[in-house]
């Protein structure tokens, strides 16, 4: 027990055997925070209880993103302490990751006890004193640094432990949420891709998508979703995709039917026009009346290709008004 403690009479400017006991929480409660606003410096920022319980988590989100503020400065106030001047060193840093220093006040402060601190119980060696008032005996800064740690039950120690499962619970939920994002992706891109390629067969073998009936207990549902159907029948990974999708993204309804054509067809257009290139062609419309007794008019481009021969590419389909 003896590494743990420090005698009274080698702690200066602070009463750091016994802290004062907190029974009530602060009047002045600060019902609103903006984390763009939040205060570095730990001598000069508010406590976490002084903020409206709903809002805590939220201050200690905000603080534990800007991480401690362990200021770089290239020389530190120096304080006499009998003959002798000392000051606060930055090597602390290293070996104490919870220290934080404030320039306002020119103290060392403890950055996880600040975040998860009880108040309302009495306090071991230097609670209150590492989270209020700042720790500034420089002298006998390595007794009272390690003082504070304290054994692996001790306060400051139950605060580190409070800080490490908030972050790994934060971390955890981040990280499955990022794995299911991902496995959605993926499944994602199966049943595209399976609508995708039936599309461009039943297209390139100019065959109608729809159906009479497409309901799930229709006996022919229409090209696009008996070919869709036959895909999944063949390949596990396919039927699994489509079975765990959600209703809403099944990518077989008639407007992905079509919007799917219509992303063929602007491939397609587009593998046409860079063939084209900046050689001359002509226009060729063809207009004619289907079953439905509407006029339809047909573009084409014609063209000589790399090879000197003429080509005819069909661009596009119009109803004629």
């Amino acid at each position: 027990m003896r590494e743990f403690l420090v005698a009274r009479e080698n702690i200066e400017n602070v009463n750091v055997v016994q802290s004062e006991v907190e029974l009530e929480p602060p009047s002045n409660v600060v019902n609103e925070f903006n984390p763009n606003e939040i205060v570095r410096d730990p001598g000069h920022r508010k406590q976490i209880n002084e903020y409206a319980p709903d809002i805590q988590d939220q201050v200690r989100r905000a603080y534990i993103l800007k991480g401690q503020m362990q200021p770089d400065l290239p020389s530190f106030p120096r304080t006499t302490f009998g003959s002798v001047k000392r000051s606060f060193s930055k090597s602390w840093y290293k070996n104490y990751t919870w220290l934080e220093y404030s320039e306002i006040k020119d103290a060392a402060y403890c950055f996880y006890c600040f975040l998860f601190k009880k108040p309302g119980r009495a306090e071991h060696f230097g609670f209150e004193v590492f989270t209020k008032s700042g720790y500034r005996d420089w002298k006998h800064a390595s007794q009272g640094l390690k003082g504070h740690v304290g054994s692996h039950n001790s306060l400051h120690n139950s605060c580190v432990k409070h800080y490490d499962d908030y972050n790994n619970q934060r971390q955890s939920v981040t990280s499955k949420f990022a794995k299911a994002t991902k496995e959605s992706e993926e499944l994602y891109k199966i049943r595209l891709t399976c609508s995708l390629d039936c599309s461009r067969y039943l297209i390139a073998q100019g065959m109608a998508f729809r159906g009479h009936d497409e309901s799930s207990t229709s006996l022919n549902k229409g090209n696009f979703r008996e070919m869709v159907d036959w895909v999944k029948s063949q390949n596990e990974q396919v039927r699994d995709a489509f079975d765990r999708g959600g209703k809403n993204c099944t990518m077989t309804c008639g407007d992905i039917q079509k919007e799917l054509a219509t992303c063929c067809a602007h491939e397609v257009t587009k593998v046409i026009m860079e063939d084209l290139g900046d050689r001359q062609f002509s226009v060729l419309i063809d207009e004619s009346r289907d079953i439905s007794v509407k006029e339809q008019m047909a573009v084409m481009l014609r063209f000589l290709n790399d090879k000197g021969n003429v080509v005819e590419r069909f661009i596009s389909l119009h109803q004629s008004h």
